[in-house]
């Protein structure tokens, strides 16, 4: 280690040394400074969730969190959770490369962190290990995070929250539709919301995954970023909310001609256009973010306020995600402002609202010919 160069940088409230360098997988310790968005989401959550969990517990000395970041890298995102939000009993910063873990350690020691864990194991192990022992886990690999959702699932507490990280964007938008029917068990569509049925497919798996442990798995937030997919969803150990939650498994059903499209228990059906649907699943069918949970979450930083302020307006849209350029090819109509898109459809009693998706984007429930006829001048 003494051998390669590295760097002092600061984070929220953490003082981390990394290594410099090109970002690759290869890296003797993985830190990606791109992913910090990631991560000021990731502590405005765990914020949020503290507080729910708190209030849930009738035991004063069961109300702090006990949190597992089972693949750290350097580990500042755990060290930014035990210096950023209250009530975190203990913190487990696990990696199996050993260089990580004598960075991670140097980290925690620099930044004065005391109820931190230190693992050296593979992520697998140490999670099947600690049986119902974690209330917040977080699975953030440089790939797919299927390879640990089984294991994940063992160490859940009751009522905890998963957190699940996916930068195999390829498979899961449809690009590689064979690697994503092998690692996630669903068929993948490359189409205009590409990255919406991503992030459903791997909610989909989650849900599926959970379920064999008698274990329901609701998202509460859900959003695409640049290069990657990142999911947190609420969990209960009950029977009725696994069957709750696999009864929102189904199918998104799309017309590769007029862009109709549904949400369907089927993976086959004709559009009304006359045209067979091309299909995207099994998935996730419910909604992506539950407004209740992201009222709760306070953030002060602009960008972080206004991505929430995105999503809550968002997840109170109950409809289906459209790509206004691609409707406008479909029907050769010349692109409008999507604002003035949306005020016609409210003025037309629908909800319509921006989307956290890139791209001119909008949420609604109009059906597609009023959409349509909204987007002519």
């Amino acid at each position: 280690m003494n051998s390669l160069k590295t760097k002092t940088i600061r984070e929220g409230s953490a003082e981390i040394l990394i290594y410099e360098g090109k970002i690759t997988k290869q890296d003797p310790v993985f830190f990606n400074p791109d992913m910090k968005f990631n991560r000021d989401v990731s502590v405005a959550c765990l914020k949020a969730y503290g507080k729910t969990w708190a209030e849930a517990q009738s035991d004063p000395l069961t109300a702090k969190m006990t949190v597992c970041d089972v693949l750290a890298g350097s580990g500042i995102r755990g060290i930014r959770y035990l210096l950023e939000v209250p009530d975190i009993e203990l913190a487990v910063l696990n990696d199996l490369n050993p260089t990580a873990v004598s960075i991670i350690k140097k980290n925690v020691e620099h930044n004065k962190v005391t109820n931190a864990v230190v693992e050296k194991m593979d992520a697998n192990v140490l999670l099947s290990m600690n049986k119902n022992k974690f209330t917040f886990i977080d699975v953030d690999p440089f790939g797919s995070p299927a390879f640990f959702i089984d294991s994940a699932a063992r160490a859940l507490h009751h009522r905890s929250m998963l957190a699940a990280t996916a930068t195999d964007l390829g498979p899961l938008a449809g690009t590689y539709p064979g690697t994503c029917k092998r690692r996630y068990g669903a068929k993948s569509l490359k189409s205009d919301i590409m990255h919406e049925t991503g992030i459903r497919i791997l909610a989909g798996y989650m849900i599926l995954s959970l379920a064999k442990y008698d274990i329901g798995f609701m998202p509460v937030l859900s959003f695409a970023s640049r290069h990657y997919y990142r999911i947190f969803g609420a969990t209960d150990r009950r029977r009725s909310s696994a069957d709750d939650s696999i009864s929102k498994i189904g199918f998104f059903l799309c017309c590769p001609k007029c862009g109709e499209r549904r949400f369907s228990v089927q993976n086959s059906g004709t559009c009304v256009c006359g045209n067979a649907f091309d299909f995207a699943g099994p998935l996730y069918t419910g909604q992506l973010c539950d407004p209740g949970f992201i009222a709760r979450i306070d953030s002060k930083e602009d960008d972080i306020k206004q991505f929430f302020d995105t999503v809550l307006e968002e997840s109170k849209a109950n409809g289906m995600l459209y790509d206004i350029h691609e409707l406008c090819s479909k029907n050769k109509i010349s692109p409008v402002k999507t604002e003035k898109i949306i005020k016609k459809l409210k003025e037309q009693g629908y909800t319509a609202t921006r989307s956290t998706f890139e791209g001119p984007k909008i949420r609604t429930d109009a059906p597609l010919p009023m959409i349509i006829r909204s987007i002519i001048p």
